[in-house]
């Protein structure tokens, strides 16, 4: 069989310019680094109780079952359980390994940020293979796993099977291999087949369960209006902007929702973010299925994009999303688009796509004022059906000021630490609660890139130059990544904007990232270190 890098076109031959469409690219179609050797389980840490597993895994499902359907979830996730729950990770049970890598592939990401959030710590998935048919506990059978509900009940404590560590699997970020295809012909499989076209929509993002407030009025009014006539009147497309966790997404998908529900013909309706159209915009050039990728995209009904934000610098990519938006406007279907910032700030190569994100409304979501979160914190108490003081409430809401998903996440955490501890839902235990959420996520600031780097530099005594500089020593390379790591943290950066702040492509930025991440699970200094930049960041900002 030829090798991968004789089998793959150049960069050039498959048309693309950018940076960042090259990497991409690259990072698709490299062969897979060879796995690293040793010990299947090291710095577990300490066995947390098998409420708090239960307890957290109930909180996985409910957040997977929301984008599941019916046969996806017997299917796939049937025979999942929970095993054991360290400090630092969560060893699961599956079936077999292509139930393992699908999950992997598909939610790996998303399981361990519930499991953040929910928790307060960073946590990270491991598998061991339990054959359908095992015996996991000692009394509940894998076919009665779901209930009338479709939740997943989690088998007692006391029947929970400990793996050793051999026999537990950590995960691995899975690396797509170029499929094998002969140039200049068409690949086996059309684009109708890949998974990843349209995104399935949040089942909770509706418009019943936003709340309105002074911060998001005039976004929710318009995404009202789009919803109940879209590509009718003047908002379209309608360009929603704002920060991290304010209801954008939200509001997106519950137009989605309600035209569906409204519409008595079936409605073609693409969800697709930013990121995952730059991916398939280079995985379609790359396998030769560019003419099924248009046909399939300019032959919707509406189009929601989210995250604009990162498709900006990737030429061949802003060209395809330039044509599709053109032909889909002149026919007349509704786009609606969300951004961490207006058109007018988006670096784009495109400029004529700016022009056109103008031409309809263009809508400002605000942080969230203390009477909208509270108002926030009493919808998402009564869903739970729980009671929940309003002194409590009104302490979360003063806390926890810009984040909406932080905001809730600190409610969930609440109501769980007062069930599974037996505790009164008081402020004692709504300030132990709020501990576990960073000082900067209370009233987040977003830092200049510059400014991280001048405090690095000064705390290392690093020159800046060689910050950004060549030099490969570890003097300087610690600094760098700590940098970079704090960047992200901070600054609310991308990869690929973190990358040319530092002149390094974006894969060098997430392997950085991902290395500071984990030094600090296990070194306190590291720990006290990033702190203390913090701080000195935040003073200067």
């Amino acid at each position: 069989m030829p090798e991968a890098s004789l089998q793959r076109q150049t960069s050039l031959e498959l048309g693309f310019e950018s940076a960042i469409e090259k990497e991409t690219e690259a990072s698709l179609y490299a062969p897979p680094a060879p796995a690293e050797t040793g010990p299947a389980l090291q710095s577990v840490g300490v066995d947390q109780p098998a409420e708090i597993m239960a307890a957290a895994w109930q909180e996985v499902m409910g957040s997977l079952q929301t984008e599941l359907s019916g046969p996806t979830y017997q299917n796939y996730l049937r025979h999942v359980r929970p095993l054991r729950l360290t400090s630092d990770r969560l060893v699961l049970s599956a079936p077999t390994d292509f139930v393992k890598d699908w999950l992997v592939r598909r939610f790996a990401r998303r399981i361990e940020e519930t499991l953040e959030q929910f928790l307060g710590r960073p946590v990270i998935l491991a598998f061991q293979i339990v054959p359908e048919g095992a015996e996991v506990s000692a009394t509940e059978n894998p076919e009665n796993a779901a209930g009338a509900s479709g939740a997943l009940h989690v088998p007692p404590a006391p029947q929970i099977v400990v793996p050793t560590p051999d026999q537990i699997v950590v995960v691995e970020r899975p690396q797509i291999e170029a499929p094998a295809r002969i140039p200049g012909t068409q690949g086996g499989k059309s684009f109708e087949d890949f998974e990843d076209f349209s995104s399935p929509l949040n089942k909770k993002y509706t418009f019943d369960n936003f709340i309105v407030g002074r911060s998001n009025y005039v976004s929710h009014a318009a995404a009202w209006a789009v919803a109940n006539a879209p590509a009718k009147g003047q908002y379209n497309p309608l360009f929603i902007y704002g920060g991290v966790g304010l209801g954008k997404t939200h509001l997106m998908q519950a137009i989605g929702h309600h035209i569906n529900k409204v519409r008595g013909n079936p409605v073609e309706i693409a969800y697709v973010s930013g990121e995952n159209f730059l991916y398939q915009v280079v995985r379609c050039i790359r396998e030769d299925k560019m003419t099924a990728f248009r046909r399939k995209y300019r032959n919707v009904d509406i189009w929601l994009v989210d995250d604009i934000q990162y498709i900006c610098n990737a030429e061949r990519t802003e060209v395809e999303f330039f044509h599709i938006f053109n032909t889909l406007y002149d026919q007349g279907k509704q786009i609606v688009i969300c951004s961490d910032k207006p058109p007018k700030d988006l670096q784009l190569t495109e400029s004529r796509l700016i022009s056109r994100f103008e031409w309809g409304l263009i809508s400002y979501v605000e942080p969230p004022d203390l009477e909208h979160r509270i108002a926030i914190l009493q919808r998402r108490a009564q869903l739970e059906n729980a009671v929940v003081p309003m002194e409590v409430l009104t302490y979360l809401a003063e806390k926890i000021r810009s984040n909406i998903r932080s905001l809730e996440g600190s409610l969930t955490r609440l109501l769980a630490m007062a069930s599974l501890d037996g505790r009164k839902i008081n402020l004692d235990l709504a300030s132990e609660t709020v501990r576990y959420y960073s000082t900067s996520e209370a009233e987040t600031v977003k830092v200049s890139v510059e400014t991280i780097i001048e405090v690095v530099a000064e705390h290392y005594r690093t020159p800046v130059g060689d910050l950004l500089g060549k030099k490969r020593n570890k003097e300087i390379v610690t600094p760098r990544q700590v940098a970079m790591y704090l960047a992200r943290e901070m600054g609310n950066m991308s990869y690929p904007d973190i990358g040319r702040a530092f002149d390094r492509d974006y894969t060098t930025v997430i392997h950085s990232y991902e290395k500071i991440k984990g030094e600090l699970k296990r070194d306190s200094t590291l720990k006290g270190t990033i702190s203390e930049l913090r701080s000195k960041a935040h003073a200067r900002s």
